[in-house]
């Protein structure tokens, strides 16, 4: 990883739980890197209209030492390649090429920054109690609720028992069903969705395996699960953050996916038995005929 990645990575991640002062510093770092790093902490905190004691706490939480720091990481944005290290929001007057571009950018910074991000060694223990569940439940909340429909869709193809929840009270009720060998992933951008929540702790009661995949790092839902996957996404005007993630949340369903696909030897089978009946079924349609 580049240096200038690591800053990128690094912000992207700690966004959604930073301060509202916190937030204001890393606009101003996030929207122009290379005039943050000549900055002194005192100019920096004057442009975004807070305290140097504001600046320092953000350079720790973005895990470096104070801003001295920071600002030696940021100076190596200069020796980019001349493109825009972070894409700026999406204003109301852009044309839409313009908004393409943007939206590709944001969406392949989250990508990126949600790759650096994921724990290998958590991937791997979510993979592996995929492989062995007995029965796997998606919850998902809102654009969340596509994503646990997506990894639903995905699993019942390889011939895996599972359902996606994609409202508060059924994901409760499918929670406290759940038992040993039982898989439950929640997907949720903040982390702290309370029907979510819940839905994790009474699955984890009925001792069932929990996973989170979501953005708060240090979210009730991040808490309650056995196994937190991180992932990246930063809402802007136009899009909110439950959008923002959604792509980082697909990253890491096919990720998993793949990674069953890898570990249960029965998967690839039912994988090609499931195409070739579809395949059957559109193959036997009568042709129509235009008038």
């Amino acid at each position: 990883m580049t240096e200038v990645d690591d800053v990128r990575t690094r912000l992207l991640a700690a966004i959604p739980r930073l301060t509202p002062t916190g937030l204001r510093v890393a606009h101003v770092i996030r929207d122009d890197p290379t005039g943050a790093a000549q900055l002194t902490v005192n100019e920096l905190a004057e442009r975004a209209s807070t305290s140097t004691s504001a600046v320092v706490r953000l350079a720790k939480a973005l895990g470096y030492e104070g801003y001295p720091q920071l600002r030696l990481a940021l100076a190596a944005t200069s020796k980019h390649d001349g493109s825009p290290v972070f894409a700026t929001d999406i204003n109301a007057d852009d044309p839409l090429a313009k908004v393409l571009y943007k939206l590709t950018a944001f969406e392949t910074e989250g990508m990126v920054a949600t790759a650096d991000l994921a724990d290998p060694s958590t991937m791997a223990a979510v993979v592996e109690a995929l492989a062995h569940a007995r029965r796997v439940e998606l919850i998902g909340i809102g654009a969340s609720g596509l994503v646990a429909m997506d990894m639903a869709q995905k699993l019942t193809r390889i011939g895996m028992w599972c359902g996606a929840c994609t409202s508060e009270d059924d994901a409760i009720v499918r929670g406290s069903l759940l038992e040993a060998g039982d898989v439950v992933i929640a997907f949720s951008h903040s982390g702290e969705t309370a029907g979510v929540v819940d839905a994790i702790e009474h699955a984890a009661g009925r001792r069932a395996t929990t996973v989170a995949v979501t953005a708060g790092a240090q979210s009730r839902l991040a808490r309650a699960a056995t196994h937190t996957v991180l992932v990246a996404g930063r809402e802007d005007g136009f899009r909110s953050a439950a959008m923002a993630s959604r792509m980082s949340q697909l990253l890491i369903v096919d990720a998993l996916y793949v990674g069953v696909l890898q570990r249960r030897p029965s998967a690839a089978a039912a994988l090609r038995r499931t195409y070739d009946a579809v395949a059957d079924r559109r193959s036997s349609r009568p042709v129509r005929r235009a008038l």
